[in-house]
């Protein structure tokens, strides 16, 4: 679980970082949030991509001694998620009450409706669930290895 835990928090320290980033260059303003929500997508993308393959790969170095079947990888992943969606939803949630009160305004303007703040933790709940179910079907195809191909 040490594996998972560490992985999760890194994925979520980059993606507030995003954040914090993404609100210094402006990108959180009623004129460029297009900009920003395809900008944030890619990044989550690319830092979820690195996180699940990094988890899966040092859960198999270092916690199986260098051979991980699929079904291991699986769980070290699911595990890792449901980490994250905790640890994430609590650091947006922080971020959007404390560190960036002004973009549930925005985010009430994209048509989010009475209560944007909501929206969003479930958006990134259902994306977390998406990708997070895709990603451990994936990359443990990737990392797994037998004691034969051991190398």
């Amino acid at each position: 679980m040490r594996v998972e835990t560490k992985w999760a928090i890194i994925i979520t320290v980059v993606i507030l970082l995003w954040l914090l980033i993404a609100q210094a260059l402006g990108l959180f303003t009623a004129e460029k949030i297009a900009i920003g929500k395809a900008a944030g997508f890619v990044v989550s993308i690319l830092t979820y991509i690195i996180g699940y393959y990094m988890v899966t790969k040092e859960k198999r170095d270092f916690d199986y001694n260098g051979a991980m079947s699929w079904g291991e990888g699986f769980w070290a992943a699911a595990r890792m998620t449901l980490i994250y969606i905790v640890i994430s939803s609590m650091a947006l949630y922080i971020y959007i009450q404390y560190l960036n009160p002004g973009y549930k305004a925005v985010v009430a303007s994209d048509n989010f409706g009475k209560d944007p703040v909501n929206i969003f933790l479930y958006g990134n709940l259902s994306a977390s669930f998406l990708f997070g179910g895709l990603f451990c079907l994936i990359f443990p195809l990737f990392t797994r290895r037998s004691i034969n191909n051991k190398a």
